[in-house]
């Protein structure tokens, strides 16, 4: 299949439509119903979307999505130890937790969200060429994720006043944003695109000069955006395909990394700090306290929290600070899921994205081919700590999610039938060869 991060790439949408069919147009749909909500600068209160947008854009969005997913509801495979499995048993939890949420409309709307999201899935992974329909959903991830991006960062190269703000980032004293993606959310898409480009060069999927011209633009939008995280995911997910690669290069890379990190440990700081105030810094823009709010209200709901997409708003509508109080989340995806559907829900989420990572990392060395499915789980761990992420609601990492829990089971079960089907000497042949990793 075609692989680029290009917008304006139409063969690629046009492969990836061709191969995944009308789940793909479905996932689109879900996508755009998510990530295109406009916050409330009215008054609505906190994380509070605006009314117009859930019934213009998100509402008609999921609608169709659900009529395009009726068309043909089939469902692929599945056992109790799947991914997939975990992630249907998060998303009925999710829905079940209407019964009990404090604002039952919010709490359905969002676990409709990710059922249908797990419904594309589901529906993908059945039949002959499950795993190629999965990388084309892949793409059409990447590909609105890139598409947004680039409208953000033109919308800030016009200087349209909603498409910039003032806070400055790594190199530039104004930052791109956009009313459906913030500074922040700009350089977690920035980040997770080098990192496709990246790892698909690496395993040798992409040739040099088309790696290139890709990595280019996905720095460009990295190169505006105003998220401090997106640089740590950056440089962690690099070092871990370095380790990859070559097991001593990797050690070499991260003591060089410590090293400099130690030698220009005030200028770092001063660096990221720009000209944030010291207190804001130290509490990470604030989330520190909001998190301790969010213990807090754990602490009164622990079994089954306050419903699935509203632990978050409830902390921060009582934290009785009228500029934390703005914040759209806790941004912590782990926190969210910790209010929202308490020690249980909790559980579930950590278990699915443990085993996820787990998996993951094996079957990079197994499967290198898929690598640049694989590398994003590290960036699923970042933006769930510092974000909303895997844990909160629907959006774009949800579906990198999925992306690489189907790739994952659909490779353990080609892997489980074709040793039933061999005999000794062939499951021998099958079996994970020692890979060439370099100069270990």
């Amino acid at each position: 299949m075609r692989f680029s991060i290009y917008p304006w790439d139409l063969k690629s949408w046009q492969a990836a439509f061709r191969v995944t069919g009308l789940p793909g147009v479905a996932l689109l749909l879900i996508l755009l119903g998510a990530m295109l909500q406009v916050e409330d600068t009215t008054g609505g209160g906190a994380g509070h979307s605006s009314a117009t947008a859930i019934l213009l854009i998100r509402t008609p969005a999921i609608v169709l999505a659900f009529l395009l997913l009726l068309f043909r509801p089939r469902i692929g495979s599945m056992r109790i130890n799947d991914l997939r499995f975990a992630y249907g048993a998060f998303a009925c939890l999710y829905c079940l937790s209407t019964l009990w949420s404090q604002i039952p409309i919010q709490t359905l709307g969002k676990s409709a969200e990710l059922l249908l999201a797990g419904m594309v899935f589901f529906e993908a992974s059945r039949g002959e060429g499950a795993i190629r329909r999965v990388e084309g959903l892949r793409q059409i991830v990447l590909l609105t994720m890139s598409t947004l991006g680039m409208v953000a960062v033109v919308g800030f190269v016009l200087r349209i006043h909603a498409f910039v703000q003032p806070r400055p980032g790594l190199i530039s004293s104004t930052t791109a944003q956009a009313p459906f993606l913030s500074g922040n959310g700009l350089g977690y898409v920035a980040s997770a695109l080098i990192l496709v480009v990246l790892a698909e060069w690496q395993v040798r999927r992409l040739p040099g000069k088309v790696a290139f011209g890709q990595m280019i633009f996905a720095l460009a939008l990295f190169s505006v955006s105003a998220s401090r995280t997106s640089f740590g995911i950056l440089l962690i997910s690099t070092l871990m395909v370095v380790f990859k690669q070559s097991k001593l290069i990797g050690i070499l890379a991260v003591l060089g990394v410590v090293l400099g990190a130690g030698l220009f440990s005030t200028e770092i700081v001063n660096r990221l700090q720009g000209k944030q105030a010291s207190s804001g810094f130290v509490t990470l823009s604030g989330r520190t306290v909001v998190w301790t709010a969010a213990v807090r209200q754990f602490e009164a709901n622990p079994l089954l929290g306050v419903g699935g997409g509203v632990g978050g708003k409830m902390v921060i509508s009582h934290i009785g600070n009228m500029y934390l109080e703005e914040m759209s989340s806790l941004h912590n995806g782990f926190l969210e899921v910790l209010t929202g559907l308490g020690i249980v829900g909790f559980l579930i989420g950590s278990y699915m994205l443990v085993l996820a990572t787990w998996r993951a990392w094996n079957a990079w060395t197994t499967h290198p081919e898929f690598a640049g499915t694989y590398v994003l789980i590290l960036h699923v761990w970042m933006t769930t700590i510092m974000s909303t992420g895997l844990l909160g609601w629907m959006g774009y990492e949800v579906a990198i999610f999925l992306s690489i829990a189907t790739n994952l089971d659909l490779i353990g079960a080609r892997y489980r039938l074709g040793a039933r089907a061999l005999s000794p000497a062939g499951w021998a042949r099958l079996a994970p060869q020692p890979q060439n990793q370099g100069a270990d």
